[in-house]
């Protein structure tokens, strides 16, 4: 099957439109169609479609057959010090989690982040970002970057005295709403959705994490 057939299918498993799909990946419903009618052979937004939908981006660009290596990509480099500070999480409720008020350990910070001294690990519960983030995974959270669309952020809100959080895809702000899609909802739980941000207060830029072994 084309890429642009295996695109289709996988939408259409998905539920979604193209229109859906467009919104979540950025572009109109036309470019959708000429993505799945093979009009466009190569766009910048495959990596993008491939996650969203679960498929293997080598599946859609055959050039990449030719990249492909048995070896695993190498870990971040870190340095020797652990003063990298990592939190745990707990199911919250549908697509919430509950910060550990502490960090539970210290580990060696990437040297990436070397300069950037208020980052830290969040060890991710529930399943609601999968395929993109993994229950077990630690996300790599920046709280200094700036919040723009298209980016995944930690949201947070303070319940009951608990630091509670979700993890989710900002699509859009508006003056009081955070405009935000979750790959995996929870059954009966809509895919995209907002946060009030009189209760969600507080956005935190993921740039990256640690696969689980």
């Amino acid at each position: 099957m084309e890429p642009g057939g295996i695109i289709r299918e996988a939408r259409k498993k998905k539920g979604w439109s193209q229109k859906e799909l467009g919104d979540r990946i950025g572009i109109s419903q036309p470019a959708v169609k000429k993505i799945e009618d093979g009009a466009t052979n190569q766009t910048k937004f495959l990596p993008k479609i491939a996650q969203l939908l679960g498929l293997d981006l080598a599946e859609l660009d055959s050039s990449l057959n030719s990249q492909m290596v048995e070896e695993p990509p190498p870990p971040f480099q870190t340095t020797g010090r652990p003063d990298f500070k990592i939190y745990a999480s707990a199911e919250g409720g549908p697509g919430e989690i509950v910060r550990s008020p502490e960090p539970v350990d210290f580990v060696p910070r990437p040297t990436h982040l070397i300069h950037v001294r208020d980052a830290y690990g969040l060890l991710i519960t529930g399943s609601s970002m999968e395929p993109e983030y993994k229950a077990g995974e630690m996300a790599i959270v920046e709280p200094s970057m700036p919040v723009i669309p298209g980016e995944v952020y930690i949201f947070y809100a303070e319940k009951d005295g608990e630091a509670r959080a979700t993890i989710k895809q900002l699509r859009r702000a508006t003056s009081d709403r955070w405009l935000v899609t979750q790959h995996n909802p929870p059954e009966g739980v809509a895919a995209d959705f907002s946060l009030s941000k009189k209760e969600w207060t507080v956005a935190h830029r993921v740039t990256g994490k640690f696969a689980r072994r």
